[in-house]
Parts: structure tokens; sequence; C-alpha cells
């Protein structure tokens, strides 16, 4: 009994040991009611507050105050708190930097303090929008403002103290969206995802995206990647994301992911809870190793997780390929071209042939004919001997007097009616051909006795395209 209970306490101690060795934990002082979480030059991770900031130094937060207030002044005058909603930092020139969330606004680490460094105003244009550097100067990609999602880079110029677009040589332009996952790799801006929605709807109501794609600054070109593999849970960020040797790191209740674009490589590492109170309205930060994150969402804390801890062989794992339909997909989309191109070929074909067929025809209907897009109604009866026309190379004078009544008259009284009712219809064909003899009166060919009648030219019926289209023989 003795020896059960020493293994129990034994395996407690072990876990208990394995856990305070992956896991720290630092209380943020109660003092700090508004602040930005960062990470500086020296690697120090830092609370930012309007008169000085909290810098975590042997597991303790070290206070270190502002020499005056001018930073404190110069956030009251922007009219926006200094919290992590508002304000993002990033390392330009090994320097902290601070800006406003929409751009526009940045400030420089200087002195101990912070000085403002734009010359430019309160953009509240690019509202979460992704945020990386290049060559030291500050890139947004999308992001929210003037009730729009946007599809263009930003960058901040600092010889001149303001913003300028990136223009681009592409047709192709991604849908524009904030919230997006990136990485910047290689000259090459790398997104995955983020929210986007409709500019008539209320903002609450976006969606997630699931496409990847690249911008390369070299070529000034936007290439989709394809769809990102349906393992990996849609999700957004108001933050960059951490990097860890090639991967960006992305925090869920039960997982460490590595996302690795340029190698087409997801890791997810399973970890059972531990950032189960991860706050996301707070950025994370590596520091040795070490990812720190803020937990909690009344009595804040920062933690820390040993990342080294990942290459346990007890740490489940689950790889793929963040992208897997594009080798799949080239194959389809091969053959599909390929089934559109015939088929565009097919219709105009069908197109030419169907506008030769109607070229220089008299089309009718139950209404009138037709001829070159202009038109004239005609009677039931004129077209029942249209009809006739079109189908019989002789029309005799007694299958048009059928037409014309079921009387018994004379044979004058119908002579007079057919010479009328001919004589209409060849005005009518007249006024829309052109020609006078649309109809003529004639004599059977093998019996010169029986009179009748012929069409100069042809009749058809009148058919739609689509029925010519689809039209076999």
């Amino acid at each position: 009994m003795r020896f059960l209970i020493s293994c129990i306490v034994l395996i407690i101690f072990s876990v208990a040991h394995s856990l305070s060795f992956c896991q720290s934990h630092f209380v943020v002082p109660d003092s700090i009611n508004s602040f930005v979480f960062s990470k500086g030059a020296n690697n120090q991770i830092k609370l930012i507050t309007p008169f000085g900031n909290h810098v975590l130094k042997d597991s303790v937060f070290i206070y270190e105050k502002f020499k005056d207030l001018n930073f404190s002044k110069q956030i009251n005058d922007i009219g926006r708190p200094l919290n992590n909603n508002e304000y993002r930092s990033i390392l330009l020139y090994e320097k902290l930097h601070l800006f406003h969330n929409g751009g526009g606004v940045v400030f420089e680490e200087f002195e101990g303090s912070f000085r403002r460094v734009d010359n430019s105003t309160l953009h509240l244009n690019q509202a979460s929008g992704f945020y990386f550097e290049i060559d030291n100067r500050l890139h947004l990609y999308g992001g929210y403002g003037l009730w729009t999602h946007k599809e263009y880079i930003t960058f901040y110029d600092p010889t001149v103290k303001q913003w300028d677009i990136n223009y681009h040589n592409s047709n192709y332009v991604p849908t524009a969206r904030w919230k997006a996952i990136g990485d910047y790799v290689g000259n090459k801006l790398y997104v995955l995802g983020g929210r986007t929605g409709d500019s008539n709807v209320a903002l609450d109501v976006d969606f997630d995206l699931d496409d990847v794609f690249l911008y390369d600054f070299e070529s000034g070109m936007f290439k989709n990647l394809g769809k990102a593999n349906p393992f990996l849970i849609k999700t957004y960020s108001n933050f960059a994301l951490p990097k860890y040797e090639s991967s960006i790191v992305l925090t869920t209740p039960e997982k460490i992911t590595m996302i690795d674009f340029a190698n087409n490589e997801v890791v997810e590492n399973i970890v059972l809870g531990e950032f189960l109170n991860h706050n996301s309205r707070f950025p994370c930060f590596i520091v040795d190793n070490n990812l720190y994150y803020i937990s909690g969402f009344d009595n804040l804390s920062i933690k820390s997780y040993d990342l080294t801890q990942l290459d346990s062989d007890e740490i489940q794992k689950n790889i793929y390929p963040l992208i897997n339909n594009t080798a799949e997909s080239e194959p389809l989309k091969v053959v599909l071209i390929g089934f559109v191109l015939l088929l565009i070929f097919w219709v105009m074909m069908k197109l030419f042939v169907y506008q030769d067929h109607i070229k220089g025809l008299i089309l009718y209907d139950k209404s009138g004919i037709y001829y070159r897009k202009r038109f004239v109604s005609m009677s039931a009866a004129e077209i029942k001997f249209i009809q006739l026309l079109s189908s019989e190379p002789f029309v005799s004078a007694s299958m048009l007097n059928e037409i014309l009544s079921d009387k018994e008259y004379s044979k004058s009284h119908l002579t007079e009616l057919r010479d009328k009712f001919v004589l209409k219809l060849k005005s009518k064909i007249e006024n829309l051909t052109g020609e006078k003899d649309g109809v003529y009166e004639t004599k059977h060919k093998d019996d010169k006795r029986i009179k009748g009648y012929k069409a100069n030219g042809a009749f058809k019926k009148k058919t739609s395209f689509i029925i010519h289209l689809f039209k076999i023989k």
C-alpha cells in the first residue's frame, strides 16, 4: 500500500514538474488598466502604458516610468485609448514602434519613452489588416475601414513620414478582407483566409475565407495558391502571428499549430487545453523558444510555454499540407479548360450556322413574319398559307380556297377572294423585304390546267437559337 502511494506521489510530482517546466505564469500588476502587450528590441516582454513600461525581468515586472508626460498627452490628443484593440507593436530599425490599428499614427521608442514620428492623420482605414516588415518599413495588407474591406497593401515611408500605397501589376486580385493570417518569406507575402463581407450588410455578418495566395513584391503580381486544407480549422487573427523557425505559430485551446507557407506544411501539436484560457484579444510573442501570451479575461496574467517541449515524442502531431488541391486540381483544371474551350467553339460554330441559316430567309410564327430583325403582323389565314408555302413546292388554288372559306362560293367569287388575299400578302412581304413578287401565281408543272402559287424565296418557321443549338439534325 505504501509502495502504491509512493508511486502515485511520484507520478503527480513528475507531471507537476513537467508542467512547470514547459509553462510559467506571471501576474499582471493590478495597477495596470490599459496597456499594449509587446516585445521590445532586447527581447523583453513589456506592457506599455501612457506613463511608463512594465518590463518582465527575472519573472517579475519592473516599472520604468517615462521621463515626461509627452507620450500620454499625444495619446490623449489622438483620442484613442492605448490598448491592444487600438494599437499594434512592431520592431523597425531595432526600435519598438507603435502604430494605430487603422493606419496613420506611428510612434517610435525614443530615450525610454515614445514619440510620434508620422506627419499623417488617423486613417481608420485598415483596421485589423495584416502587418509586416520589409527593409524596416511597416506594411499593411487589407483591413477594414470606411465601411469597406480592403484588398491593397500600404506602407509607411519614414523618409517622408507618410503612408503610401504599393501599386501592383496583377490582373488577379484576391477578395478584400481583414483579420488575415500571413507571413513574409523570400520577398513574398503569403496570406491565408481572414474575413470579408458585403459592404451593404452590417459588419457583424462578415464570413470566413479559406483561400491561400501570395503577392510577389519583385513581379508585383498576386498568385492564387488554392484552398486551405479542410483539416485546418478556419480561423483568423487580429494580430500578426509570431515566427518560430520557418513557421508561424497559431494557438488554439488544444493545439499549437505551425504553418509553414513556403514549404506548404501544417504541423498540429496537440497540447490538450494548455491554451484554454488564452485571451485572443492580445498578441503572442516568442522569446528564447518561449511563447508568451495573455491568459484570462478578468484577472489577466502572462503565461509562457516552452516550445522545445513540442519535440517530445509524447506530443501527438498531425502533419498535412496547407494546400492539398494544387497538384490534384491541375489535371482536372486542364480538362475543364479544354471542355470550356470546346463548348465555346461549338456554340460559336452553331451561332455562325444559325446566322447563315436565317440570312435571307423569311421567318414566321403564329403572329407574323420576320426578316432581318424587322417584323410584319399576319392574320391566321395568312400564316396558314405561309406554312403551306414553306412545306409544299406548289400550293394549288383549291388548297388556298379551303384556307379562305369553308363556304361554297361561285368560282368567280373565290377567284376574287384569292386575288385580294394574295395581293395583300405580297404587299406585306414587299414592305418587309423589298421583294415585289414574294408570292406569285403559276401553273402546275405537270398539269397546266391546275393553277396555284409559289414563294419567291424561302419561308422557315422561326426557332430560337437555343433550340437550334441543341438540334442534332
